[in-house]
């Protein structure tokens, strides 16, 4: 065999030995690569949410008592649960009431009737997706599960929820009353469904409406005096800009101010009411007088005429009661923009003395505080 002979035979043996070499360990490597990725792809599981234990139904009660930003209503919340997120609007009052324990809100609606509804099909068909939706839009999803009318005339419907990674479930309930439409709707955590149906009669049948304002406007915030127990109401743009229980309260608007204070005085006379009003402040001339009892509470309406230091006439407009504290409480709202006496006005033309008229002492109202 010569040189070269052997110079080939010896790199042919070479690369069969990395040949072999490579075809045992080269599947070793693969496989094991292949076993890295399939663990480095595999994704870690999330833990799925713990969820609260269900509420002791036996420990809730309904003595609380929530009074609604718009004076027109009361509502029983459950013991726990907190009161807040409310809105008012001319066509809509909601309360919210919230226990995040639980993972519970609960949601009382009531709206104005503006299709006419007059029974149970028409309101389940007002119902529709369009409008739960808006409603669920806190939600990422909701899902319809069941919907029947009830034997005492209400419309029921379930739900399943997702909000995140937490799954809940909810109730609602709607009905007619007084012409309007009463939705009450709570939400729980999906483990707990003995205790939402507690809550949802518990809540459905602790809705009050105040009977000295069964067919008051919605749209108006209302100032009470849990203290005093004095209420009114105002136009929802005009702001309470100072108050506290048992003190005089001040709320304006444009170009207008309502005050709202209680005096140890009574007033028995309209010669009294018109003494009593012009010692009120430097200025002031007693229009005319006129004696009133509202809701049991007699009274007077004094229409004044401020004139500033300044030289500025200002109009005004006060009602005075004597409470069963023997007390007087009085509400009083002046424009700084008028010369009129305001007891021989077209009230029409004046919409927001509506707030004098509104003026009520409420001894027997007892809600939590604000």
């Amino acid at each position: 065999m010569n040189r070269t002979t052997k110079t080939f035979t010896f790199i042919i043996g070479i690369i069969m030995t990395i040949a072999m070499v490579g075809s045992l360990i080269l599947p070793m490597l693969t496989g094991n690569i292949g076993q890295a990725d399939i663990e480095a792809e595999a994704p870690t599981p999330f833990p799925e949410p713990t969820l609260p234990a269900p509420p002791d139904t036996a420990a809730i009660n309904f003595d609380s008592l929530h009074l609604h930003s718009s004076g027109l209503f009361t509502v029983a919340a459950p013991s726990g649960w907190i009161a807040g997120g409310g809105s008012n609007t001319a066509d809509e009052l909601r309360a919210s009431l919230t226990n995040s324990a639980y993972l519970s809100v609960v949601e009382v609606r009531i709206s104005k009737n503006h299709a006419g509804i007059a029974d149970l099909d028409a309101l389940s068909a007002f119902l529709d997706k369009s409008w739960l939706s808006q409603t669920w839009s806190g939600y990422s999803r909701w899902d319809e599960t069941s919907r029947k009318t009830t034997a005492d005339g209400r419309v029921q419907i379930d739900f399943n929820l997702a909000r995140g990674r937490s799954h809940m479930i909810a109730r609602q309930e709607s009905w007619l009353e007084g012409g309007d439409i009463y939705t009450v709707r709570v939400v729980m955590a999906e483990n707990a469904p003995d205790a939402l149906k507690f809550i949802l009669q518990g809540v459905a049948n602790g809705i009050e409406r105040l009977p000295a304002y069964v067919d008051a406007p919605f749209g108006w915030d209302a100032y009470f005096d849990n203290l005093d127990k004095h209420i009114l109401r105002y136009p929802s743009d005009w702001a309470v800009t100072d108050a506290a229980p048992g003190l005089p309260a001040t709320i304006v608007g444009d170009h207008i101010t309502l005050a709202v204070a209680t005096f140890d005085v009574a007033i028995t006379s309209e010669d009294e009411a018109r003494a009593w009003t012009e010692s009120q402040r430097r200025g002031i001339q007693a229009l005319s007088v006129e004696a009133l009892t509202v809701a049991e509470a007699p009274g007077f309406q004094v229409s004044y005429r401020h004139t500033t230091l300044d030289g500025e006439v200002e109009s005004g407009l006060l009602l005075m009661l004597n409470g069963a504290d023997n007390r007087l409480h009085v509400a009083n709202v002046r424009s700084a923009t008028l010369n009129e006496d305001l007891l021989t006005v077209d009230r029409a033309e004046y919409p927001w003395l509506a707030v004098i008229d509104s003026f009520r002492l409420m001894p027997d109202l007892a809600v939590d505080p604000v």
